[in-house]
């Protein structure tokens, strides 16, 4: 599994709770599709979505896979390469 780092326009994030793993990678449904776009400012259709389990909570949260930043073993972060993941 991939280790992250979510981003930091999330509450998980503001409340300590920021790195994780992928356990999954779906698209966005054009339901969230909306919202994810006034969040990024980008095309809301070509948007894949990263659920991550956390560390500490162990919640499954889903966030934009381009928001996330890759991670090697000691929290460093590493280039989000498709490859990677």
């Amino acid at each position: 599994m991939t280790r992250v780092q979510i981003p930091a326009y999330t509450d998980r994030w503001m409340m300590g709770d920021r790195f994780g793993e992928i356990e999954k990678i779906s698209t966005l449904r054009p339901k969230h599709a909306v919202r994810a776009a006034l969040l990024t400012g980008a095309s809301p259709y070509d948007r894949e979505v990263a659920h991550v389990r956390l560390d500490k909570s162990r919640k499954l949260v889903r966030v934009i896979l381009a928001d996330c930043e890759v991670l090697d073993g000691n929290h460093r972060s590493l280039a989000l390469k498709p490859e990677a993941l």
